[in-house]
């Protein structure tokens, strides 16, 4: 095992060289960042240039990823009406499923069946997860939506 791989576990290799690919930024802050005021004020950016990647699960059995911004909140109405019986996964649940803690769960590479808000994709970037809870990923959300294959539907409150 090389140095680095010690250090950084292959996920975590993967999900820099991935938003690298997708012609995004890793933003490694000073510390751990687990709400978006957080990330508002450190960065000086918008609530809703920041999006949250949250897991659900349909009909006890298939996780899917849904993104909305951080201004808003995913509709459990809207998503049960797409989607049938759905609820939220739980924390032991997201690492299971995503190899990711809730709070570090990254936008993309994640291979589930992904839904993004339609308010996300009009943002020229938007900031989420990086796959720690101290590190976030700068990517174009269309880049999301193409390489997540996702849906773009009304999902937010």
């Amino acid at each position: 095992m090389k140095k680095n791989e010690e250090k950084y576990p292959a996920k975590e290799i993967r999900i820099k060289e991935l938003v690298k690919e997708l012609g995004g930024d890793m933003i490694e802050p000073k510390g751990e960042v687990k709400h978006v005021r957080q990330v508002v004020e450190l960065l000086g950016i918008q609530p809703d240039q920041i999006i949250k990647s949250l897991l659900f699960i349909v009909n006890e059995k298939e996780p899917v990823l849904v993104i909305v911004d951080g201004s808003s909140k995913a509709s459990l109405e809207k998503l049960s009406r797409i989607f049938g019986n759905i609820r939220m996964a739980k924390p032991k649940e997201v690492e299971q499923i995503t190899g990711y803690k809730v709070g570090g769960i990254p936008p993309v590479g994640i291979p589930v069946r992904t839904v993004i808000d339609k308010k996300v994709i009009e943002k020229a970037f938007v900031i989420g997860g990086g796959g720690r809870v101290d590190r976030l990923s700068k990517l174009d959300p269309k880049k999301i939506v193409e390489f997540q294959k996702a849906e773009v539907l009304d999902i937010s409150e």
